[in-house]
């Protein structure tokens, strides 16, 4: 079988988009391996109707059953190659799996990894105590001692944002990165705190930040923290074979209007796109996204409704 779209990542942005493609009556496949930024995300607070918070988690599994509830499809694994054949179609390749898919139209959706460093505590903590953005969670901090864990140009850079919002900010340097002398001077005027050393354990109750320890033995009182260090990568493999164009690092740069990236009947959405990374964002982007596909589907011939649905993803590569 052929879809309409294949979705190569199932967060926040290709869940909206496959719940709307699936409302238009659209064949669709959401390919997923469950390993994206909002599946560490303990309570996103800066979303319309949840005044008390939701996780990432509770988030994909609502939009999974949203989607199915409208005959979207879901196949568990990383789709690691794709390529466009001559009549046009996207033919996509999953890991260590000898199936094919097939679709007129192909949704990336594949975000970022973020660099967290293995410190014993801070899983729990993340999006609970410990942000990523200030842009989300900022307002979290508001006058709160709070540590700012990260390599050292990238964790001065995310002290000077927080400032805004609290001036008990502690950076801790904990890949003991080299600072540039003008960056090193900065701090020392900052009259932020500053330490160079690993943070061996990290004191948190249900999530809430304790205190940080560091190797020297020194321990660090703190309510709250954000990490910045650098190394963060945008999954944009997938898109190798297709003329995409692209910013320094990696960013997909699509039509502001369609979410349509440099090629054609080829969308991304979400954090792999070049704008803020924002869970609202990213919804906005998988509904946009998908009004454009359902139009581009007309174009392409697909304007009978598809009324019945396949239980299970078919091999329809050959």
């Amino acid at each position: 079988m052929v879809y309409d779209t294949i979705i190569v990542g199932g967060g926040i942005a290709g869940l909206q988009a496959a719940i709307q493609l699936g409302r238009s009556l659209r064949r669709v496949l959401v390919i997923d391996n469950h390993n994206g930024r909002s599946s560490i995300a303990k309570d996103y607070r800066n979303i319309l109707g949840f005044r008390d918070g939701v996780s990432g988690d509770a988030l994909r599994e609502s939009g999974y059953e949203q989607a199915r509830m409208f005959g979207v499809q879901f196949l568990e694994g990383e789709a690691t190659f794709c390529e466009q054949e001559e009549g046009g179609l996207f033919c996509v390749t999953l890991r260590d799996q000898k199936e094919h898919y097939q679709a007129h139209t192909l949704v990336v959706a594949t975000g970022i990894s973020d660099k967290i460093p293995e410190i014993p505590g801070i899983m729990p903590c993340l999006g609970e105590s410990i942000y990523i953005c200030p842009d989300c969670d900022g307002y979290e901090v508001r006058n709160k001692k709070t540590v700012i864990i990260g390599s050292g140009q990238q964790g001065l850079a995310m002290a000077k944002r927080v400032r805004y919002f609290t001036d008990e900010i502690v950076i801790i340097n904990h890949d003991r990165s080299l600072l540039e002398p003008d960056e090193a001077a900065e701090i020392k005027e900052s009259g932020f705190a500053y330490y160079e050393e690993p943070i061996t354990s990290l004191q948190q109750e249900a999530g809430r930040l304790q205190s940080v320890t560091l190797q020297s033995g020194t321990k660090i009182d703190a309510a709250n923290g954000f990490v910045a260090f650098q190394g963060g990568y945008v999954n944009s493999e997938i898109l190798k074979n297709f003329s995409v164009d692209l910013l320094p690092n990696g960013h997909v740069i699509v039509d502001p209007r369609t979410k349509e990236t440099s090629h054609r009947n080829l969308w991304a959405v979400g954090d792999l796109a070049a704008h803020s990374q924002m869970v609202t964002i990213a919804m906005g982007d998988g509904s946009q996204a998908a009004i454009w596909i359902h139009k581009r589907l007309f174009e392409l011939g697909q304007d009978e409704a598809k009324m019945s649905k396949v239980e299970e993803p078919v091999n329809a590569c050959v």
